[in-house]
C-alpha cells in the first residue's frame, strides 16, 4: 500500500490580457480603384481593453494579397495605422488585410476587405477603327470606374494598316495574356494590361512547312476556359499544347487512311456561350462550314482533326451536306452569327450561286461530342432589302430576330416567320460600319447591340459614333431603345469587350 503528499507552494501572478478590436469602419464595403489614378484611405477605429489610448507598442500592416491573377502574391502598402496610399498595385482582385501586432505579447489582430485595383484598359468597350489614311486606331470606352473615352491606346508604336477586328479573351480561369490586334495584312498580340509591348504572331503553314509571318485572321473564339480557335489564312487553330505547340499544325482536315486531308473553311466559328452563364460545364464543341465540300464539320473536345455532321434520318428539316437538298454545287458560305437565343442558337447564311438565294440555317451546339440541335433553314424573302449587300449581321436573345444594316439602314427581320424586314432606325449623312451582339459583357442576357456609324468631314477624322441599343422584342413586333451614344471615333470597323 502506497501514499503520497503534494504540496502546492506555486507563485500564481495573473495579468490582464491586452484584446484588441478593429472596427468594422472602413472594412464594410469592398473598394473599387484604379491604378495611377486613386488613392486610397482608410482610418481604422482600434479598441483596447487595457490601452485605450494605444500607448504601448504596436506594429501596424497593410498587406494586399491577389486572389486571381497571381493568387496568393502578396504586396505590403504601409506600415502606418492610417494607410494613405497613392496606388499602384497591379490591375486584379486582392484581399487587403489591417494587421495590429501588440508587441508586449506578440499577438496579432486584423481585419480585411475586398478590394478591386482596374488599370485605365481593365474593363470597357474596346473600339478598333481607322483613320482617313487607312491606319488603325484603337480606342477604349473604359469603364473601370467612370466612363472615359481613351484615344489611341496602342503604346509600341507600330503601323497597322486596314483593321479588321481586335480580340480579348475574357476567361477569368485561364485567361490569355494577350490582346490580339487583327488587320487585312498581319496579326500582332500586345500586352493586356499596358498595351505597350507587341510581338508578330507565327503560326505553322502546311504549305509550307514551317513557321511565318503575315498572318490574316477573320475569326477567334474561346468559350470560357476552354481552348481558343483561330481562324488564320484559311486554316482552323486551336491554341493548345496539344497540337506541337502553341500554334502547331491546323486542325481542318480529316484523318484518312491516306494520311491528312485538307479542306477549306469558312470565315467565322460557331461557338455556344450559354454554358458560360447556366453551367461550370463550358460547351467545348466548335462548329464550322466546309467551303471545299460544302457541308457543316465539327471540332470535338480535345480532338486534333474535325468530323463531318451527320444527319439523323430523312425526317429533319435539312441536310449538314448541302450538296444533297442543293444538288449538284450545293451552297456558297457567307457568314457565321452567334447568339444566346434558344440556348446559344447559331446561324450560318449561305447562298445558292445559281438562282442567288440566301438561305439562313440555325443550330444549337451541344455538350455531347458530335451532336449539333438543327433548327431550321429559311430561305430569305426577295423583301428583304439590301440583305445580299450587308456584311453586318447581329440575332437578338429573346426572339432570335436577325439585325442587319445596308449603308444608313438599320434593318429588323423575322426571317423565322417569313415576315419583312422592318426599318429600325436610318442615319442620315452618315454609314453603319459594325455591329455587335453583345454576348460577352456582364449585361449579355439584357438583350443588348451596339452600331457605329461615320460621318466624313468631322474634325481629324474623328466622326464615328457609338450606339447602344436595347431590344424590347415581342412575337409579333422588334421594337429597339437607343440607350447611349458615344462620339469621336475613327471609322469603326469592330467592338470588343475586355472584362478584366
Amino acid at each position: 500500500m502506497f501514499s503520497s503528499c503534494f504540496n502546492d507552494k506555486g507563485n500564481y501572478s495573473y495579468s490582464v490580457i491586452n484584446d484588441i478590436e478593429i472596427g468594422e469602419e472602413g472594412f464594410s464595403e469592398p473598394y473599387t480603384v484604379r491604378t495611377d489614378v486613386d488613392k486610397l484611405n482608410i482610418e481604422p477605429v482600434i479598441i483596447s481593453t487595457t490601452d485605450p489610448n494605444l500607448n504601448e507598442n504596436y506594429t501596424y500592416e497593410w498587406v494586399a494579397v491577389s486572389t486571381l491573377k497571381s493568387p496568393s502574391t502578396r504586396y505590403t502598402l504601409s506600415t502606418d495605422r492610417i494607410l494613405n496610399y497613392d496606388v499602384k498595385l497591379p490591375a486584379d482582385e486582392y484581399d487587403l488585410f489591417f494587421k495590429v501586432t501588440d508587441t508586449n505579447t506578440g499577438l496579432v489582430f486584423s481585419n480585411d476587405v475586398s478590394l478591386t485595383v482596374n488599370g485605365s484598359y481593365t474593363r470597357g468597350w474596346m473600339i478598333v477603327g481607322n483613320d482617313d489614311a487607312g491606319k488603325l486606331v484603337l480606342d477604349m470606352m473604359s469603364i473601370s470606374r467612370d466612363t472615359l473615352h481613351l484615344k489611341n491606346i496602342l503604346k509600341a508604336g507600330i503601323t497597322h494598316l486596314d483593321p479588321t477586328f481586335v480580340w480579348v479573351d475574357n476567361s477569368l480561369d485561364s485567361y490569355d495574356e494577350y490582346i490580339y490586334v487583327c488587320t487585312k495584312h498581319h496579326t500582332y498580340r500586345y500586352d493586356r494590361e499596358g498595351l505597350d509591348t507587341a510581338e508578330e504572331l507565327q503560326i505553322f503553314d502546311p504549305d509550307s512547312k514551317g513557321y511565318r509571318n503575315n498572318i490574316v485572321t477573320s475569326d477567334i473564339q474561346r468559350v470560357k476556359e476552354k481552348r481558343s480557335m483561330f481562324l488564320c489564312d484559311g486554316y482552323a487553330y486551336v491554341n493548345t499544347t496539344l497540337n506541337e505547340g502553341e500554334f502547331g499544325s491546323p486542325n481542318n482536315y480529316y484523318l484518312t487512311d491516306a494520311g491528312y486531308e485538307y479542306f477549306s473553311i469558312g470565315g467565322k466559328i460557331a461557338c455556344n456561350r450559354t454554358g458560360e452563364i447556366t453551367s461550370a460545364a463550358a460547351i467545348d464543341q466548335y462548329v464550322l462550314y466546309n467551303t471545299s465540300g460544302k457541308k457543316f464539320c465539327y471540332l470535338r473536345p480535345l480532338a486534333k482533326n474535325m468530323y463531318d455532321l451527320l444527319d439523323k434520318d430523312s425526317e429533319e428539316p435539312y441536310s449538314w451536306d448541302t450538296t444533297k437538298d442543293f444538288a449538284p454545287n450545293g451552297l456558297e458560305y457567307v457568314t457565321t452569327i452567334n447568339s444566346l437565343f434558344s440556348s446559344g442558337q447559331s446561324a450560318t447564311i449561305l447562298r445558292n450561286l445559281s438562282n442567288g438565294k440566301y438561305y439562313i440555317y440555325t443550330y444549337a451546339i451541344t455538350r455531347q461530342g458530335g451532336v449539333v440541335t438543327k433548327g431550321g433553314r429559311y430561305e430569305v424573302s426577295t423583301a428583304a432589302t439590301g440583305f445580299g449587300e450587308s456584311t453586318l449581321f447581329s440575332m437578338t436573345t429573346r426572339q432570335g430576330y436577325l439585325i442587319y444594316a445596308v449603308d444608313n439602314t438599320l434593318y429588323g427581320y423575322d426571317f423565322r416567320r417569313n415576315n419583312h424586314p422592318v426599318v429600325l432606325a436610318t442615319f442620315p449623312d452618315e454609314e453603319i460600319t459594325a455591329i455587335n451582339n453583345d454576348i460577352i459583357s456582364e449585361q449579355q442576357m439584357e438583350d443588348n447591340f451596339y452600331i457605329a456609324t461615320y460621318k466624313k468631314g468631322a474634325e481629324e477624322g474623328r466622326g464615328g459614333s457609338v450606339r447602344k441599343y436595347s431590344v424590347a422584342d415581342t412575337p409579333e413586333q422588334i421594337n429597339i431603345t437607343e440607350e447611349l451614344v458615344w462620339k469621336g471615333f475613327p471609322r469603326v470597323v469592330s467592338l470588343c469587350y475586355k472584362q478584366f
